[in-house]
């Protein structure tokens, strides 16, 4: 992955070649649980980051309840805890 923030007019395209064989170039990189994509932008890495945290948010949810449920002490323990 070539990775800039500057618009060059060069070639996007690099050919790297390990035995002969050429290396695909891709557009995004998972490193260290981050997800770097070629413009350093990061929609990718909040997309992912969002995908994984609404699952639990909505499980959660339905333990908040006006009339019953756990308080809001409770609540933003388990929140914290879970995200």
């Amino acid at each position: 992955m070539l990775m800039s923030r500057s618009r060059r007019t060069e070639r996007k395209e690099i050919e790297i070649y390990i035995n002969s064989k050429t290396l695909k170039q891709v557009n995004s990189v998972k490193y260290l649980g981050i997800i770097f994509d070629n413009k350093m932008t990061f929609k990718d890495h909040i997309n992912y980051i969002e995908e994984i945290c609404t699952k639990p948010i909505f499980s959660l949810s339905s333990s908040a309840k006006i009339i019953w449920g756990l308080k809001h002490e409770a609540l933003k323990t388990v929140y914290t805890g879970g995200i």
